[in-house]
C-alpha cells in the first residue's frame, strides 16, 4: 500500500505541475480527476470491502485433519465477497504453528475476492509430527487502487488443525509373560493363591494351623472333610510407556515414532497398557485397552504433551498394576528414574534413550538406544 500512496503522490505532483504550467481547462480537468479519482475508487470498493471474508481450511475431512509426515495435506485460502461490482484486493497473513514443536512459519497472501471465492492451494508438509494451527492472524481489505484500507473481521473458519502423525515401523515388540505381585491390582493369578479373600482361587483340605473362619462348612458337611477357601493374589501384568521429551524438535519426533511404533505393537498383541507425559507440571495417563485408545494416546501426547524438564511432584492417578516399565527418554533423568523406583519397585524396566548421558542406568534396567534412521532395527525383538 506504501507503494502504492507514493505512486499515487507522483502523479498528484504530476497532475499539479501540469496545471500550473499550462493554465486552461483541459489541465483543469485532469487535476480534478486525480483528486477524485481516490475517492471514487473508494466508493466504488467500499461495499466489497466490508462484505469480504477470508477463510483458511484443510479439506478431505470434517473437523481435524490427520496426515502422514510424508504425505502433507493440502491447505486451502479463500477470499469471498458478497458486492457484485469488482472490488480491491484481500491481503491476509498466515501463520502455521507445530504446537508440539514450537515451529512457526509466516506469509503474507493476496486475493481477489468476488461473488466467487477465490482460492489458494498450498501443500502443507513437516518433517516433525505435532499439532499444526494453521491461522489467518490478519487480512485487510483494499479499494481498487490500494490507497485505503479496513480490517477484515475474522471468524471461526479463520483456522484450522492438521494432526502429523509419527511414523509406525513395523518391528517385533512384545510383552513377555511376567506377572508381579501387586496389592492394588484388580487382576489375579491364575496358578498360584494369594491373601484376598474377596476373590476366590479355589478349595483345598484343611491343613493344620488354617484359620477356622476360612472353612466352608457347607461343602464340608457335604463331602465329610474339612475345605479351606484359598483366596486370589493380585497380580500386575500391564505395561506403562513413560514419555520424557525434554529434548530439540528433532529428538522428540524421534521419540513419538518410538512411541507410536510400541503402541502399534502392544495392539496389535491385544496387550493392555498405558502411556504417561508431562502435562505442564503434572503427570497425565492415558489407559489403552484397544487400537482406537492407541491412537488416541499417541495423539494426546502430540496436543498436549509438554517437552520441558519432567515433572518432581507426585503423580495423580498413575496406574498401579504395572508389571513393566518402558521409559522413553531423550536421555535417563534422575526424577523420571525416581519416580518409577518409588511407584513401580518391582516391575521390569527398559529405558529407551537417544544419548546416553552421565547417569548410569538401575541395575536391573535393561537400556535400548535408538538413532536417527535406524530405529526399526534398534527395536527390532524387544520385548518389554
Amino acid at each position: 500500500m506504501l507503494r502504492n500512496r507514493l505512486l499515487y503522490l507522483f502523479i498528484l505532483l504530476c497532475t499539479t505541475a501540469f496545471f500550473i504550467c499550462f493554465n486552461g481547462y483541459y489541465s483543469w480537468y485532469v487535476f480534478l480527476l486525480s483528486l477524485a479519482l481516490p475517492w471514487l475508487s473508494l466508493l466504488l470498493s467500499l461495499p466489497g470491502m466490508l462484505t469480504a471474508r477470508a477463510t483458511v481450511e484443510a479439506p478431505g475431512q470434517e473437523g481435524t485433519v490427520r496426515t502422514s509426515k510424508s504425505a502433507g495435506t493440502p491447505l486451502q485460502v479463500a477470499a469471498q465477497s458478497r458486492w457484485p461490482l469488482p472490488a480491491g484486493r484481500v491481503r491476509v497473513r498466515l501463520s502455521v504453528e507445530n504446537t508440539f514443536t514450537g515451529e512457526t512459519r509466516r506469509e503474507t497472501l493476496e486475493l481477489s475476492p468476488g461473488r466467487r471465492p477465490q482460492t489458494v492451494e498450498q501443500r502443507l508438509t513437516s518433517h516433525t509430527c505435532g499439532r499444526i494451527i494453521c491461522r489467518l492472524s490478519k487480512a485487510r481489505g483494499y479499494d481498487l487502487l490500494g490507497l485505503f484500507c479496513l480490517p477484515l473481521r475474522l471468524k471461526g473458519s479463520s483456522a484450522c488443525q492438521v494432526i502429523v502423525e509419527p511414523n509406525v515401523y513395523e518391528a517385533m515388540v512384545g510383552m513377555g509373560p511376567r506377572q508381579t505381585p501387586d496389592a492394588d491390582g484388580d487382576r489375579y493369578s491364575p496358578t498360584k493363591p494369594g491373601g484376598d479373600p474377596t476373590e476366590l482361587f479355589g478349595l483345598r483340605d484343611y491343613r493344620p494351623g488354617d484359620k477356622l473362619s476360612r472353612v466352608d462348612w457347607k461343602l464340608s458337611e457335604k463331602t465329610g472333610g474339612l475345605l479351606v477357601r484359598e483366596g486370589s493374589l493380585p497380580v500386575a501384568q500391564r505395561a506403562l510407556l513413560l514419555m520424557d521429551l525434554d529434548g530439540d524438535s528433532q529428538e522428540a519426533d524421534l521419540l513419538m515414532d518410538v512411541l507410536a511404533t510400541l503402541s502399534h505393537c502392544l495392539c496389535c498383541e491385544d496387550s493392555e497398557y498405558a502411556v504417561g507425559f508431562s502435562r505442564g507440571r503434572e503427570l497425565a495417563f492415558v489407559d489403552v485397552d484397544g487400537p482406537e485408545m492407541g491412537g488416541a494416546a499417541v495423539e494426546a501426547v502430540l496436543c498436549h504433551g509438554d517437552r520441558g524438564p519432567f515433572p518432581e511432584a507426585e503423580p495423580a492417578g498413575a496406574p498401579k498394576d504395572v508389571a513393566r516399565v518402558a521409559y522413553i527418554c531423550t536421555e535417563p533423568g534422575a526424577a523420571a528414574l525416581g519416580l518409577i523406583a518409588r511407584e513401580y519397585p518391582s516391575a521390569r524396566l527398559t529405558v529407551i534413550y537417544i544419548r546416553p548421558g552421565e547417569r548410569s542406568l538401575p541395575p536391573d534396567a535393561f537400556g535400548v538406544r535408538v538413532r536417527q534412521g535406524s530405529l526399526l532395527a534398534d527395536l527390532e525383538g524387544l520385548m518389554l
